[in-house]
Order: C-alpha cells, then sequence, then structure tokens
C-alpha cells in the first residue's frame, strides 16, 4: 500500500512554480509565507538564503498545523538572494530597477 505525501510550495513565486512543473511535479498547495526579508547586519548572503528559506517553511508548516483538515506531508520552501561578493542587492521590482542594482 502506498501512501502519498502532500507537496506544499511556501513560494508565490510563478519562476518556482514553473521549475516544479518543468520537473513533473505538481505542488498540492501553493502556500505563500509571507516573512521580514532584511538582511542580519552582516549577514552573508548564502546563510541569507538558507535562513529566508527556513523561516517560510516553518510559517507555511505553523499555518498548515492550525488548519482542521491538516494532514502530514512536506514543505518546499526556497529564496533566491543576489550578490555581489558579500553585498547583498535589493529585490528588484522592475527591469529598470534590476538595470540599476547592477551597474
Amino acid at each position: 500500500m502506498s501512501i502519498l505525501q502532500k507537496l506544499v510550495l511556501a513560494s508565490g513565486s510563478p519562476r518556482r512554480i514553473e521549475l516544479l512543473q518543468q520537473a513533473g511535479i505538481e505542488p498540492d498547495r501553493v502556500l505563500p509565507a509571507d516573512v521580514d526579508e532584511t538582511p542580519l547586519r552582516a549577514e552573508h548572503p548564502r546563510s541569507l538564503a538558507k535562513r529566508l528559506s527556513k523561516d517560510k517553511a516553518e510559517k507555511a508548516f505553523a499555518s498548515l498545523k492550525s488548519e482542521d483538515d491538516y494532514a502530514p506531508g512536506f514543505v518546499l520552501a526556497a529564496d533566491t538572494v543576489v550578490a555581489v561578493g558579500r553585498r547583498i542587492l535589493p529585490k528588484a521590482e522592475t527591469i529598470d530597477d534590476a538595470s540599476h542594482c547592477l551597474r
């Protein structure tokens, strides 16, 4: 007997959904987890990405556990951090913002 686990994507990013679909994976649920993405003082870009991913997964999981029909499954969270060396660049809202940040 096989028990299928549910996959919850803790992201509202259309690109993350697209990447999963390209891999043949369809999340059972998309549950964006809004967390403060402000880097800590002197935080390394890799550490920031790990911390934000963990925070998003934990927030999504806590939200799931509070639901009446909660069933165990997997929560997938990720974050993208753009940096030049150790300098973390701000999240660009537009193509012009991105171009300006990369100059």
